[in-house]
């Protein structure tokens, strides 16, 4: 018995060498205890996280290192995203990232400095030759931050196929994190597809999931079922010493122990990250803010992290079929969520009614035009995961707008995968006014800007949401408020000048700041809507003249002038 053991123990060894033995093994990029707040894969709005997230023990400043040789190939700076963010090349095929920082290094930050001033723009996407920053191993980069859309400090870490671009998991670089925690499992979802049913009905289903001991079970195990019928699942994993709900590695589904489903977090393609809202039940999402995972696959979703797509299954009346879901972390730890299917009779359903003329079906992947008086969209070919039937219409209901109707499209409970283009004329009246813009209210009834070509007099917009669209007017220009400082008054102390830039209209498009007339370089940080200039040998002692420009996207300007002394 011991033997088999031991055999055993080498198969796995074997097994688990031969799955990582392309991959290079790094240290840390930093050098401080690795806690994670977010895994690779893990569920976002429209996207999967292309890395992991390293906590940074809740504050900024961490050194960051390379993990191997290579060169800088590219740097970022950006008010959005990964804000500033450093891309190495390495010598074995793949390509480290880390994203948010706060500082890049003296070297780094010189350079990308004097490209700032050379293009009079804070945002920069520079591309860089093999010979021009040489890394090696171990190298510093620069400090952790919060810079771009960053949701607080953190290093954002990712590892890429350098040849293609694709992200692929860290943890298989040698990134080790303690974790002896079971992922969790919160939901279980039971569809019923087409003709078919759960529970005597033709709707979803969907299960709270108890845990006792840190086993998973349901108050009710046991469902009545006819027909095709699919799954979901809501889970999240956690790691010792952090409470963040992470995504979990992989997650398979099984009927009388044969494996139909599985989905593993090792690599994707950008290509494929909008697919995600054809991954998860995205009506529920948006109506209930819980990200199942569903195992039926959309004809249209090519997403490669499907290593089983077989997720539907067919019960016949007398059938008894034992299902169960197995979930596990990238360390093995796994949860096991086991219920039962009968096969019962079919029950007579309600005939559906036809749909209204006000529809419009989208079949096989294909383009589609849509006209309504007043109102044109352009739809690409497979902008949708499957067969689609979405309602057009106009509504007259909807007051302060700038088009003789808002127009409705579909819901926002139905997934785009490409962006529509949407055309709507303005009132006579206002054909030509410079002010209009194409908009719609999101759940916080916000109006969001989409855009304000003018094409043959309509206003044309591209967006990737279906909603209720609108022309709206924006004639109030941004503001600006100083807040370490006062106009005309002294900064013998500030190290910096801090101003609160915003737009309640349809958004800031451009920032500018001016001292004694030269532009100077201010960082803008869009989520906290702060714009921060770091005092340098611009500023001369005594009297400085400050002029900062902003523009929002229909081009309204505000100007703030003052004198500071120094």
């Amino acid at each position: 018995m011991r033997y088999k053991l031991l055999i055993l123990l080498l198969l796995i060894n074997i097994v688990t060498f031969s799955q990582n033995s392309n991959f290079s093994q790094y240290p840390n990029p930093v050098k401080i205890p690795v806690y994670l707040s977010a895994t690779f894969a893990e569920l976002r709005s429209n996207a999967f996280h292309a890395g992991v997230d390293i906590k940074t023990q809740g504050v900024e400043g961490k050194e960051v290192f390379a993990v191997a040789d290579g060169y800088v190939s590219r740097i970022g700076v950006s008010p959005f995203g990964y804000g500033k963010v450093i891309y190495i090349t390495h010598n074995d095929g793949f390509t480290s990232v880390y994203a948010h920082l706060s500082k890049f290094n003296k070297k780094i930050n010189d350079f990308v400095k004097s490209k700032q001033y050379e293009d009079k723009s804070f945002a920069q996407n520079i591309i860089l030759e093999k010979n021009q920053f040489p890394i090696k191993k171990g190298d510093y980069l620069g400090l952790t931050g919060d810079s771009g859309s960053s949701g607080g400090p953190h290093l954002h870490y990712e590892i890429r196929y350098t040849k293609t671009q694709e992200p692929v998991n860290p943890l298989y670089f040698g990134l080790k994190i303690k974790d002896d925690i079971k992922p969790q499992i919160k939901g279980l979802a039971i569809y019923p597809l087409e003709n078919s049913a759960i529970n005597n009905g033709d709707s979803a289903i969907y299960v709270k999931v108890l845990n006792r001991d840190n086993k998973y079970f349901l108050e009710k195990s046991v469902f009545a079922a006819n027909g095709d019928i699919a799954f979901g699942i809501n889970t999240y994993d956690q790691a010792n010493g952090s409470y963040n709900k992470n995504g979990v590695y992989s997650i398979e589904l099984y009927a009388d122990d044969k494996l139909l489903f599985k989905i593993i977090s090792d690599k994707y393609s950008y290509d494929e990250t909008r697919y995600i809202n054809s991954l998860i039940d995205y009506s529920h999402y948006i109506k209930e803010n819980e990200r199942f995972i569903r195992t039926e696959v959309d004809e249209f979703n090519e997403l490669k992290l499907y290593e089983k797509r077989d997720g539907v299954i067919r019960v016949n009346e007398g059938d008894t079929l034992k299902m169960k879901y197995v979930v596990k972390d990238y360390n093995n730890n796994k949860s096991v969520l086991r219920f039962t299917l009968i096969g019962s009779n079919l029950p007579e359903f309600e005939e559906k009614p036809s749909l209204p003329r006000s529809y419009y079906r989208i079949y096989d992947g294909e383009s589609s035009e849509i006209y309504l008086d007043g109102f044109e969209c352009i739809i690409p070919e497979y902008s949708f995961y499957k067969d689609v039937a979405i309602r057009a219409s106009q509504i007259d209901t909807i007051k302060d707008i700038f088009s003789n109707f808002a127009y409705q499209l579909g819901n926002e409970e139905i997934p785009l995968h490409k962006r529509i283009t949407v055309r709507l004329m303005p009132k006579e009246e206002y054909i030509g006014d410079s002010s209009l813009y194409v908009a719609y209210r999101n759940k916080k009834g916000d109006c969001i800007f989409l855009g304000n070509k003018i094409v043959d007099n309509y206003l044309e917009a591209k967006t990737n949401v279906l909603s209720t669209y609108f022309i709206a007017k924006d004639s109030v220009a941004p503001t600006i408020k100083p807040i370490n400082f006062k106009s005309n008054s002294s900064i013998a102390d500030n190290w910096s000048l801090r101003v609160e830039i915003d737009d309640e209209g349809s958004g800031i498009m451009k920032y500018e700041m001016y001292v004694n007339e030269e532009w100077v370089l201010a960082d803008y940080d869009a989520k906290n809507k702060l714009l921060i200039y770091q005092i340098d040998n611009h500023i001369k002692a005594g009297r400085n003249n400050i002029k900062i420009i902003i523009t929002d996207m229909v081009g309204n300007i505000k100007e703030f002038s003052t004198i500071l002394v120094r």
